[in-house]
């Protein structure tokens, strides 16, 4: 389906006044095998699709990302487009939709209550496709709906129907709050909610799409599901926005809030605590197993060593009287000793091959228990920088309450000297500092004018003498009308 956009209303919203839809091309759905007959995948059911639904395959990396977004902002709408194949069941024929993955829209107008692409979005979405995913095709569209459930509003089917129209493109609605997803598609000119849909991954990937699963659907996982000590999706997401959000946002959270962090926290720390506990109490049972079974074959050896003095004593005995005695007795004797040394060493044996055993499960679990210290350790760090983060946070609000009250006050004053009466404050603040510096200019003429005078006086007062003038030396005799001396 080709879309065109007139050039003087780029960056806009979408509407039917403003958008023009060129001619509607239908690709053809690709033959192909359904993932859930074939052997190399893993599917489970998200709740339970219905016979006359469409079979719509979700990969399990596409709904975690998906879930995630959702999870980034519950304040306002959010959205991006689904890609993956039309296709057609080699087998029955039936129709199906692959989805493999997903493009978040970046450049869009969203409010609380609705989403809208525009022509930006539309560009980044074609680009970031041809780069990254050239051989999909997209088969539909996601938004969320936060806290307002799983449905189409007429906005919702007005993009649908102008920009998804194929039979078989899809739209997918995510309440992040409510926890609630679900699948419209095209049945008879309208779109209708499936049932459910199927989750599917690669076949060792089974334990984290049952993990994904069960988190979508608020079943609780078991025990282990996933690895010890690991994050379900929606606690790692709900913790990364809870870390990112806003300072704004953290500084205006409620008591609510900080309680519901704080159980969050402290949920985790028991949890932890408990898998040190349950680690701590398996290591030592498991170390006294191994020191009842030391004691055991200890106990073992001394009898085996017993027995065999005891047997060679009497095989020596039997020897040095094989003369005297029945050589019939002595061969069901010495059978008897040889039977019995059998059993011993078949016991030795067997209670060595289950040291060895022991053995090898005491350093797997060393191995486990690293596993889980190395584990706890990060995960104690992770919370620490958490809680540091937290506080920075706090600190910042704070900051900038300080700042914003600051703000406020110089506009009540910069309101109140728009007055009458700010204005003739202002006046006479001039006027003040125009007579402050006419008095400062007063003062140093009057200082210069002291110093002058002083200094007249101080000259009228004490006249200066002439200068030293020395004394001619005397004429000599006959030589007063001789005129000056002069040395040639």
């Amino acid at each position: 389906m080709g879309i065109g956009r007139d050039a003087n209303r780029r960056g806009t919203g979408l509407s039917q006044d403003e958008i023009v839809f060129d001619e509607i091309r239908f690709r053809e759905p690709m033959t192909m095998r359904r993932p859930d007959r074939d052997r190399r995948f893993a599917c489970l059911a998200y709740e339970v699709p219905a016979a006359h639904d469409l079979p719509i395959f979700l990969d399990v990396r596409t709904a975690d990302a998906i879930e995630r977004h959702a999870l980034r902002d519950t304040s306002v709408e959010l959205g991006g487009i689904l890609l993956g194949k039309e296709c057609v069941d080699d087998q029955t024929g039936e129709a199906f939709v692959w989805v493999t993955n997903a493009l978040e829209a970046k450049h869009y107008e969203n409010t609380q209550a609705s989403f809208t692409y525009t022509h930006d979005s539309w560009e980044e979405i074609t680009r970031e496709r041809d780069q990254k995913h050239s051989g999909l095709d997209i088969v539909g569209w996601y938004h969320t709906h936060p806290d307002f459930g799983v449905f189409l509003s007429s906005h919702d089917m007005f993009i649908h129907r102008n920009f998804f129209g194929q039979p078989l493109q899809l739209a997918y609605v995510v309440d992040p709050i409510r926890q609630t997803r679900g699948f419209f598609r095209w049945r008879a000119g309208d779109m209708e909610q499936t049932g459910g849909y199927y989750l599917i991954g690669d076949r060792e990937d089974r334990i984290a799409l049952a993990r994904l699963a069960n988190d979508l659907e608020n079943i609780p996982n078991a025990d282990g599901a996933g690895g010890a000590g690991a994050l379900s999706p929606r606690l790692e997401a709900e913790l990364i926005a809870m870390l990112t959000r806003p300072a704004t946002q953290f500084h205006g959270a409620t008591a609510a809030d900080r309680t519901q962090a704080a159980m969050l926290f402290g949920l985790i720390g028991a949890m932890l605590g408990v898998i040190g506990l349950a680690a701590v109490l398996w290591l030592s049972a498991l170390s006294s197993s191994m020191s009842e079974q030391a004691r055991v074959i200890g106990e073992l050896k001394r009898t085996m060593s017993d027995t065999t003095d005891v047997q060679r004593i009497a095989l020596d005995t039997a020897l040095e009287g094989a003369g005297e005695i029945n050589p019939e007795l002595f061969r069901r004797n010495y059978t008897k000793a040889m039977a019995e040394r059998d059993r011993a060493k078949t016991q030795l044996e067997n209670q060595a091959s289950i040291n060895d055993l022991l053995a090898a499960k005491s350093r797997k679990v060393n191995e486990d228990y690293q596993e889980l210290r190395a584990t706890h350790d990060e995960l104690t760090k992770y919370f620490k920088n958490a809680k540091e983060a937290l506080l920075v946070k706090t600190r910042f609000g704070d900051l900038q309450a300080a700042n914003d009250a600051q703000k406020q006050t110089i506009a009540e004053l910069e309101e109140l000297l728009d007055t009458a009466a700010g204005k003739k404050a202002v006046e006479a603040a001039q006027k003040y500092e125009r007579a402050w510096y006419a008095a400062a200019a007063g003062w140093a003429v009057s200082a210069m004018l002291g110093i002058g005078l002083g200094a007249g006086y101080f000259y009228l007062r004490y006249p200066l003498e002439p200068a030293f003038d020395p004394p001619c030396p005397a004429s000599a005799p006959g030589m007063e009308n001789s005129g000056p001396h002069r040395i040639s």
